[in-house]
């Protein structure tokens, strides 16, 4: 019978489940990029900087761990002055703080590895169209359709429709962030296979 509520296991915004878990693994591939990265060229002075590779490195593996267990949504229990909504503008600022103080790792990036560089940000602009574009939209739009839609099933709809482009455009992002990473990857690794 349908219900209209997800199964546990499969429940997309859920704690635990299979896309969470798909999603970390993804997130802790990509972040195990920059680190492999990090310890092959740790002798090495050619950008990026060690603090970017590792900066990357432990924000993507956060990013696992917090898509398993939804640390964000609990940081309103242990900063009870946050408030509900608080952890989106400091994930905002965790996102965007990296590209600002890494900016001239980013230009080098940029100058010697555009197609991998181009990937990755545009990979990580989806994702956040779909992880905080998602949220926004929940606070602005969510109180507007209730006021012209008052049916409990056309409501629990635009939710299920809202967490499902969310899911899409962060998995869509993160593959083209592994994708533009590993393509970097291989260029940087090619020079030591042969030497």
């Amino acid at each position: 019978m349908v219900s209209g509520k997800s199964y546990p296991l499969f429940d997309m915004n859920g704690q635990m489940t299979i896309s969470s878990l798909l999603q970390a693994l993804n997130l802790l591939i990509i972040g195990l990029i920059p680190l492999i990265l990090l310890f092959k060229e740790w002798h090495s002075q050619i950008p990026p900087s060690h603090w970017f590779k590792l900066t990357f490195a432990l924000l993507l593996i956060y990013g696992a761990i917090d898509a398993v267990f939804k640390i964000h949504l609990q940081l309103k229990n242990w900063l009870p002055w946050l408030g509900e909504r608080g952890w989106l503008q400091i994930y905002i600022v965790i996102f965007i703080m990296p590209l600002i103080v890494f900016y001239s790792d980013l230009k080098f990036l940029w100058r010697s590895y555009r197609r991998e560089t181009f990937l990755a940000l545009l990979g990580m602009l989806i994702f956040a169209i779909g992880g905080f574009g998602a949220e926004i939209f929940k606070d602005i739009a969510q109180p507007l359709f209730s006021l012209l839609f008052t049916q409990d099933f056309l409501m629990s709809f635009i939710e299920k429709v809202r967490i499902a482009f969310e899911e899409l455009f962060e998995l869509i992002g993160e593959n083209l962030v592994a994708y533009g990473f590993l393509l970097f990857l291989g260029k940087r690794l090619m020079p030591l296979r042969g030497s």
